[in-house]
């Protein structure tokens, strides 16, 4: 069975828009997307695009999209806790309050979902997933700014289907997904699908009863096609997801340590990472003559936690796409409602000690996200072949979001009053766009044009407040309330080339800018800190070739690029405050290649290369050891040269399946997966504890394939090497630096069926 990377559509639309469907291949095997919003041979398209298959997806056990950086170069896969961080050309979302959006956009069903956490909702009964590497401002827009991910399920079809899957493993993990599919009549169908999925968690503390990072999640969807007749079609799709089980802490799970100065026993930038919590006194002196915090237990996956913290995530969604073809073009309506919320929490001083000191002490603290989203847009496509081809349309999105930071100190006969931040956020964004390509030589040389203009508001209202008595979150009166309005103009465009050399290869050169939204500050009233700060701009150049080789056995694709980063959101810290500001520039080139093989029909390799290079080149912020430097430390820090995070110079994947016939009793298929890493940083202070080293990871799977292809057994191990993979990294209180890592080693069987 082959693995299929890319046999798959893939598109790039607006912020709300659905992909349109296409057939995965036509009648002579090549890979058809429609990643410009009309079906067009993968080889046709000047976009870098990766697109995975249902069939993909599930072979690689993939229960969310973290999994898809097996197969897409380029991509890098991060999170903390409940809270999702994919990299993408050395952009990646780090900032994920309420007051920030995401960098990499996230779509589901063509809705745009505006929350991080949305990003690990599970994936079950899948038409396809697909990755666009690099910014999308104009058919996108807003908050695409390294790229896009989109999911797509599968719709109802014509003919009676139904499926299930099962798969026990090692943590007692357990999970069934399953379809229906109804053709009701030959104008309406109907297909229902679910998934429960549960895990005990593998990361367990010091204090006995404490774990984290389980599982335990259900989803359920109901899709509806209406199709009356040859010009008009109606799909809509209403989904939940549910999960309640403890979480990964609200960021990071883990401390690792803290930066000190080994002489003198201050805390200090330039100094060594020394395995202790520094926010938690040890009681007596334990270096240098100071006492430098408690030391922490070492290991992934264990940490020192006296909580048993919880993640509540709950989403409703409902989205419906009319089409309707007037001949010359096909208008459409595509809208979309998801009202989301994630509570979760986390042991505020993340150890198992009981105390009270620095102004805190023992305690809890808890996010609670809201969400509620509502879009639309409406948009006209050209239908015919002829030299110019275009789109134009508007978008329209609403999005409430009241987001509760609280914390409590839980310390017997603590002092120190509760804390709690509420930010009620509305945000207004407006779009409308154009983009259009016309044959200057008819079959042979095109030009791409492309342009949009975004309007957007963020009023916001932010809440302080400081009067709970210990222990408790009675809060009653704000001391402090701020509110405001600033609205973000932003133009995006996108031009370039298109060279069809044959039928077998193209050569594209484009130039393209993203934007990501402006953002907003809770100020607490301190005239230091600005209530606002401006979008993140990018300037990208890319040029790449796909070809068709060794005679249709195997196909390349190749991408260079170059982006130009301007006023990057960024943590800005000073002696007195931090706060989110515009202040960064930073730049990253490199290239990659995706290589598809079957060079004899039992044997499929799919190998994917990236290198690049992904640096700060203006960015100074205040020193957040500072104040813990017995003055000795720059108050400032020029991070101009630093990596940024989560970006590797070198990427690598392989994957190489071997189908054995077996006749009439099936099929058996092993397949082997490796990724390659070089090393790179999760924070953009680069410092020894926030560094993932360069690392291999492997995975493995047998499956037996029945001779009909309806049914399966599969066994597999992933992780095989047990290796600890950095996820994320983040300077916490104290300036301790906290960490999450993926899962270890899983393995277990998987069986499925289709009727």
């Amino acid at each position: 069975m082959a693995l299929a990377f890319a046999a798959m559509p893939a598109a790039a639309q607006d912020a709300g828009t659905a992909p349109q469907a296409a057939e995965p291949v036509n009648t002579s095997g090549d890979i058809v997307v429609t990643a410009q919003r009309r079906s067009e041979r993968l080889l046709d398209v000047p976009v870098a695009v990766t697109a995975l298959s249902g069939d993909a997806l599930q072979r690689l056990g993939a229960q969310n999209v973290s999994k898809v950086e097996l197969a897409t170069p380029g991509f890098t896969w991060g999170s903390q806790g409940s809270d999702s961080f994919p990299a993408i050309r050395g952009v990646r979302t780090s900032l994920v309050s309420a007051q920030t959006d995401p960098v990499i956009g996230f779509y589901l069903d063509g809705v745009y979902q505006s929350r991080t956490q949305q990003q690990s909702i599970p994936l079950f009964d899948i038409a396809r997933v697909e990755v666009l590497r690099g910014p999308q401002g104009t058919l996108y827009g807003r908050n695409t700014f390294g790229g896009n991910i989109s999911v797509v399920t599968s719709e109802p079809t014509d003919v009676f289907a139904a499926g299930v899957n099962l798969d026990k493993g090692n943590f007692d993990s357990a999970r069934i997904d399953g379809f229906v599919n109804i053709p009701v009549s030959d104008t309406l169908q109907v297909r229902i699908a679910g998934v429960f999925q549960r895990h005990d968690g593998y990361v367990k503390s010091t204090t006995p009863g404490i774990v984290l990072n389980d599982l335990n999640e259900n989803a359920q969807r109901l899709s509806l096609k209406w199709k009356p007749d040859d010009r008009l079609e109606v799909t809509i799709h209403a989904g939940t997801w549910r999960r309640d089980d403890a979480g990964a802490g609200s960021y990071g799970y883990k401390t690792a340590g803290t930066l000190i100065n080994t002489a003198t026993g201050y805390q200090s930038i330039n100094g060594s990472g020394v395995a202790v919590n520094p926010s938690v006194p040890n009681g007596s002196p334990n270096l240098a003559g100071r006492d430098v915090g408690v030391p922490v237990t070492g290991g992934a996956w264990t940490n020192d936690w006296d909580y048993q913290p919880f993640e509540h995530v709950a989403e409703d969604y409902i989205s419906g796409k009319v089409a309707y073809d007037l001949g010359f073009a096909t208008v459409s309506s595509i809208t979309g409602y998801t009202h989301f919320t994630a509570h979760r929490s986390a042991d505020n001083d993340q150890s198992s000690e009981v105390f009270e000191a620095y102004g805190y002490g023992s305690g809890i603290q808890e996010p609670n996200t809201k969400s509620k989203a509502f879009s639309q847009e409406v948009q006209l496509a050209s239908n015919s072949r002829s030299p110019l081809e275009w789109i134009v349309g508007a978008y329209y999105l609403k999005d409430d979001i009241f987001e509760t930071y609280q914390q409590k100190v839980t310390a017997p006969n603590a002092t120190t009053n509760g804390f709690k931040a509420d930010s009620d956020i509305g945000v207004e964004a407006l779009a409308f766009y154009g983009q259009a390509s016309y044959a200057i030589v008819p079959d042979k040389l095109k030009l791409i044009g492309g342009i949009r203009y975004s309007h957007e508001k963020k009023s916001f209202v932010f809440s302080d407040y400081a009067d709970a008595p210990p222990g408790t979150y009675d809060f009653t009166t704000p001391y402090v309330v701020t509110s405001g309005s600033p609205s973000f103009d932003s133009w995006t465009w996108r031009a370039g080339l298109q060279y069809t050399v044959d039928r077998n290869t193209m050569i594209y050169a484009t130039a393209s800018t993203g934007f990501a939204s402006g953002g907003v500050n809770d100020s607490g009233g301190n005239p230091l800190i600005p209530q606002s700060y401006a979008p993140q701009k990018v300037d990208a150049y890319e040029a790449g070739f796909k070809s068709r080789i060794l005679g249709g056995l195997g196909q390349v694709e190749a991408s260079f690029f170059y982006n130009k980063f301007s006023n990057l959101q960024i943590n800005i810290y000073t002696p007195l405050v931090s706060y989110f500001g515009s202040a960064g520039k930073a730049r990253s080139y490199g290239g990659e290649l995706a290589v598809r093989l079957n060079p004899v029909q039992p044997l499929h390799i799919d190998a994917t290369v990236a290198l690049m290079n992904a640096e700060y080149t203006s960015y100074v912020s205040g020193n957040n050891f500072y104040g813990l430097s017995d003055g000795t430390d720059p108050v400032s820090l020029n991070l101009k040269g630093n990596r940024i995070p989560q970006s590797p110079k070198l990427k690598t994947t392989l994957a190489v399946s071997y189908d054995i016939d077996l006749g009439t009793a099936g099929m058996l298929s092993p397949m082997g997966s490796w990724l390659h890493s070089s090393s790179y940083y999760t924070t953009d202070r680069n410092t020894v504890l926030d560094r993932q080293g360069a690392y291999d990871k492997f995975d493995a799977s047998l499956r037996w394939s029945s001779s009909d292809d309806r049914t399966y057994v599969e066994a597999y191990g992933d992780n095989l090497t047990n290796k600890a993979v950095l996820l994320s990294g983040v300077i916490g209180r104290r300036q301790r630096i906290q960490v999450s890592y993926a899962a270890p080693r899983t393995y277990g069987i998987r069986v499925g069926t289709k009727f």
